[in-house]
């Protein structure tokens, strides 16, 4: 029984570095296509449509790249 506690425990504190680490690549993705607008010539619907998707993207809701190419 004390074994499977600790290789519980183990997956626990794997899932939540792994976790941890998605949350940053989404903050520097984020980061970057924010640095990255003002170099490019967008409408500001066209801004705030990317603004809407981060927030969607932060909040767990993603597109397959098939749906993204369908666009």
């Amino acid at each position: 029984m004390e074994s499977e506690s600790v290789t519980l425990e183990a997956i626990y504190k794997e899932v939540k570095a792994i976790n941890e680490r998605l949350d940053f690549l989404e903050d520097l993705i984020e980061e970057v296509i924010v640095r990255e607008l003002p170099k490019v010539k967008l409408s500001e619907i066209e801004i705030e449509e990317i603004r809407k998707s981060i927030n969607e993207m932060k909040s767990g809701n993603y597109l397959t790249l098939e749906e993204i190419k369908s666009v």
